[in-house]
């Protein structure tokens, strides 16, 4: 997938609306006060004030991504001092780059955030979501939550993979199906308790995906556990993407903050380091299919692969895991093609579907999200070339019209107006730039 980082897309939108003045280094160390001094600003603007009111944007290392107004511009023997509002900045070591910009770049931020939800779905992300599995008797599914509303587009059924004889597992001559009779055979717990959950008949015990056993997880309150098996001769694998999947069943409320109170991941710890964590997260929907991948070009003693279980809620968190692949070398987990489903419907945030038949298959559903919003300079969005151009185009539209509401002068309000006009003309102008539509899928129900 082709992405965008902020740090791209700011100063390019800025030029587009006249905003970006230019990036610049520092020739002198920032220090403990609120001041940015720069032969550069100095030699292009002469004169004392020209920067005042204008704002910067610091990418150092003990200041990145800070954005202040510029209260003061002063300058002698072409050098150039900026007086920043706010607190003091930190100690910088050695030159580091800023740029100014007439408008707040958080404004444009916001602008450009904005711009995405507008856009849609001219501008969007295709979601493939395989979290879900089919169970008997049930009709209606959660609709995944990155895919907006009324945006479901397609759906497939997909034999489920069997770890043990998934011939690529690199991880199938171990307990990766937890049917051994120790249930805790090649897996380490940390700040986790591993005991064994039992199938059952009439009821069928839905905590056990496939045979006769799964692992049941209990994590106590506070504590970040972890369940690794490690890969056979992990050293091997030195410079290759390792792609671990392993299903997990869990009903709880999943946190969406950084400061996350319980969470789900699937996990790769290359030698003693920190864990690679997937990119999504256990939604709290049953059984889900959690990915993660990643590579290490100088593996000294091993590969481990499994899940981390983040608790920080008032009470245990238990779920359930089954059916472990680990691959090394493709970019994307193993999947088998399945079969279209076309008889579904969306009902609120739910789906539909009369007519799904066999419990040993997984849904695939195909649909529309939103571009992932961005704020810090290494964020990105899944966007680039001509859709650039419209995602500037209809965030300016957006920024100027926050002018003409705010401007109660009749002169300034036509000079909004005209500017607006100019950039809504240029959205319309560049619809080149919008995505092709997932074509829609179904028949009807």
């Amino acid at each position: 997938m082709v992405t965008t980082t902020l740090n791209t897309m700011l100063p390019q939108f800025a030029r587009t609306i006249g905003s970006y003045i230019g990036s610049f280094t520092t020739s002198t160390n920032i220090t403990t006060n609120n001041s940015v001094i720069s032969t550069d600003i100095g030699s292009l603007f002469p004169n004392a004030d020209d920067l005042n009111d204008t704002f910067i944007r610091l990418l150092g290392t003990n200041n990145d991504d800070i954005k202040r107004l510029i209260t003061d511009y002063a300058v002698s023997s072409g050098i150039g001092t900026l007086t920043v509002s706010g607190a003091a900045l930190s100690a910088e070591s050695g030159s580091k780059t800023f740029e100014i910009y007439k408008y707040d770049p958080s404004q444009l931020i916001d602008a450009l955030n904005d711009a995405r939800i507008m856009a849609f779905p001219s501008l969007h992300q295709r979601i493939y979501h395989r979290q879900h599995t089919v169970s008997a008797d049930q009709f209606h599914y959660a609709r995944p939550s990155d895919i907006q509303p009324r945006s479901v587009r397609q759906i497939y059924t997909e034999p489920r993979l069997t770890a043990k004889t998934w011939g690529n597992n690199i991880i199938g001559d171990l307990n990766c199906d937890f049917e051994n009779s120790t249930i805790s055979t090649d897996w380490t717990a940390s700040s986790l308790t591993l005991t064994a959950e039992s199938e059952t008949t009439n009821p069928d015990n839905f905590a056990v995906f496939a045979g006769q056993k799964s692992g049941k997880c209990t994590v106590s309150t506070g504590a970040t556990g972890t369940l690794l098996a490690t890969v056979p001769t992990g050293t091997a694998y030195e410079g290759e993407e390792i792609n671990h999947s392993q299903w997990v069943y869990w009903t709880g409320t999943p946190s969406t903050t950084s400061s996350a109170e319980a969470q789900i991941k699937a996990a790769i710890q290359f030698d003693s380091g920190t864990a690679v964590l997937g990119s999504v997260a256990h939604r709290g929907n049953g059984w889900e299919r959690l990915e993660v991948s990643s590579s290490d070009e100088s593996i000294s003693t091993s590969i481990k692969v499994g899940i981390s279980v983040q608790n920080a809620t008032g009470s245990d968190m238990v779920c359930y895991t089954d059916e472990a692949i680990t691959v090394a070398g493709p970019s994307e987990p193993p999947q088998i093609v399945g079969n279209s489903v076309l008889q579904w419907r969306e009902e609120g945030s739910e789906i539909v579907m009369p007519f799904v038949i066999g419990t040993n298959q997984n849904l695939l559903i195909v649909g529309h999200g939103l571009l992932s919003s961005v704020s810090s300079g290494t964020d990105t969005m899944e966007i680039d070339g001509l859709q650039l151009r419209y995602l500037y185009n209809t965030a300016a539209t957006l920024f100027f019209q926050g002018d003409i509401d705010q401007f109660e002068d009749r002169e300034q309000q036509d000079v909004a107006l005209r500017t607006w006009t100019h950039f809504n003309n240029r959205r319309k102008e560049d619809m080149a730039g919008s995505m092709s539509l997932i074509p829609m899928r179904r028949s009807v129900t």
